[in-house]
């Protein structure tokens, strides 16, 4: 079921078809033809989907559609056996119920395309109308979810003992590092930020390299990359600014060879002054 819209849809008309061709040419009352095709429906695409399986979603949309139409052509022809007091062979239809059956029709060809498109990408001469010009140099624009990770589960686990490990080894680095702006940053304007470093015994380390990222959590096209320089005695400097007033997130890294020690801290930038 790779097209959402055309399995849908095709499957739509066969259950209705199937039902009008039971109606007719049996005794079957509207009720009981609603639930012997619900009964093949479901005999047939319940076993077709587990061997094609596509994903939770595709396959709850495919039966609440394929559930909704014999149960709204069951209670139609119900209807008008009630009025007529006879089975209903031909006839027009109520308006109410079709309308029904018309609402849904609409909501679930919807959410066909919206998969559709998580899955597979918006088509490309579409990409220009409901999507915005990149912003980069890219060629191909694609929209597509590429939905989770295979292993995740292991890969998790992978990350956390990784981030466990290199934990015990920064501690056992013991090194001390202190961070701050020489004065308080405010948005749009240069500022000196400074990091210190000191050894386990106190002594300045001066020859690490020392990068990081502020980081704005409510919009990361806003994160500002720097690099540090050294002016002696364990001290780095960086002139940073930051474009926006509000709350960063801070993360660097101090290394030396093969010593790494990562802090994480959190900094707040007042509004442009005047």
């Amino acid at each position: 079921m790779d097209n959402l819209v055309v399995s849908l849809g095709l499957g739509v008309a066969l259950i209705a078809a199937l039902f009008f061709l039971i109606y007719r040419f049996t005794r079957l009352r509207g009720y009981q033809t609603a639930g012997l095709v619900l009964a093949i429906t479901m005999i047939v695409f319940v076993p077709l989907s587990v061997l094609s399986w596509s994903g939770a979603d595709v396959f709850a949309i495919h039966l609440a559609l394929y559930v909704i139409v014999p149960y709204g052509l069951g209670i139609i022809t119900t209807q008008i056996e009630g009025e007529r007091g006879t089975k209903a062979k031909r006839g027009r239809l109520h308006w109410a119920p079709m309308t029904i059956l018309a609402f849904f029709g609409v909501v679930a060809t919807v959410n066909a395309v919206l998969l559709s498109w998580a899955n597979n990408g918006m088509p490309t001469q579409l990409v220009g109308v409901f999507l915005p010009e990149p912003q980069s140099q890219a060629s191909e624009v694609t929209s597509g979810f590429p939905g989770t990770v295979a292993r995740i589960g292991e890969r998790k686990e992978a990350l956390a003992v990784d981030y466990v490990t290199h934990l015990r080894q920064q501690r056992e680095l013991g090194w001390q590092v202190y961070q701050g702006w020489r004065s308080r940053p405010t948005a749009g304007e240069p500022a000196l930020f400074q990091v210190r470093v000191l050894d386990r015994d106190g002594e300045p380390i001066s020859d690490a390299a020392i990068e990081g990222e502020f980081m704005r959590v409510s919009d990361f096209s806003l994160d500002q990359s720097f690099a540090m320089r050294p002016v002696g005695g364990g001290l780095y400097e960086a002139q940073v600014a930051l474009p926006a007033a509000g709350r960063w997130d801070l993360l660097f890294r101090v290394q030396r060879g093969d010593e790494v020690h990562e802090q994480q801290a959190s900094t707040s930038v007042r509004a442009t002054r005047g």
